[in-house]
């Protein structure tokens, strides 16, 4: 549980992009993208020694239109002990000029720093923060407090499938993203504030909307939780590489089209 100064007013912050850039843990090494056998590994050649080797991805989503063949992976040891055989993580890849990131829990390692720093004006009167937190037969990314105010409980979800310069999640069916919803839903009911946070781990968005082609029925129910109250916020980040470490700039917030 984190502790947030709340006697600021975070409003009226303004913080440089330098301030808002977070650098992501581990020494990066550069791949080139052979394929991606199951959800979870990816075979590659490092660049550095022409090794072909096989890489852990966390993310569930398709990434059909990031993993082409040849393209360029940002990858580092795993920085935790691990019984995995795999002996690599796989964080980026490079789309066009442009870093994504691909590994699901770095969007919420951002979001979590930008409402610690008060990044966030919208979760600004907030003064601590409860990560995994457990509702209804869910586990919630965030719960927020402030004295005798309502807590809001946020869902974090990561965003990398653009199309032009238009957002879209889920980029493959979500059965647990749409139950955490309609929790989120239920959660008004008991005087709770809910959030969703759309975080956008490429630069190129404009805005965002439900891919409904992909998982009508998580669209509907963003709809309705729209409907019934929940908030809904997306925020572009940056993903950046300089000397061997990858950086995450939080950017602005864009539109969604719901």
């Amino acid at each position: 549980m984190v502790k947030v100064n709340s006697k600021r007013d975070l409003t009226t912050i303004h913080f440089t992009l330098k301030e808002r850039t977070v650098a992501v843990p581990g020494k990066i090494h550069f791949a080139t993208f052979i394929d991606r056998p199951n959800r979870f590994l990816v075979n590659l050649q490092l660049k550095e020694t022409g090794q072909k080797a096989t890489a852990f991805l966390h993310d569930p989503g398709r990434l059909t239109e990031l993993l082409k063949p040849k393209v360029t992976l940002a990858i580092r040891r795993p920085i935790t002990k691990t019984t995995r055989k795999t002996r690599w993580d796989v964080l980026a890849v490079k789309h066009q000029t442009r870093w994504v990131t691909i590994k699901s829990s770095l969007p919420n390692h951002i979001a979590k720093i930008a409402l610690q720093k008060g990044w966030f004006v919208e979760f600004s009167n907030y003064s601590t923060i409860k990560a995994e937190f457990s509702y209804g037969n869910s586990r919630l990314d965030f719960r927020l407090t402030n004295g005798d105010r309502p807590a809001c409980l946020v869902e974090v979800k990561g965003v990398t499938l653009v199309k032009g310069t238009q957002a879209l999640f889920p980029d493959a069916p979500t059965a647990r993203g749409t139950r955490h919803l309609q929790e989120l839903v239920h959660a008004l009911t008991e005087g709770y504030r809910a959030a969703v946070l759309f975080m956008i781990m490429r630069i190129d968005a404009e805005s965002i909307k439900p891919n409904t082609a992909t998982d009508p029925v998580f669209s509907q129910q963003l709809v309705n939780a729209k409907k019934a109250g929940v908030d809904l916020l997306a925020y572009k980040v940056k993903p950046l590489l300089k000397e061997r470490t990858l950086f995450l700039q939080f950017g602005n917030r864009v539109k969604i089209e719901v």
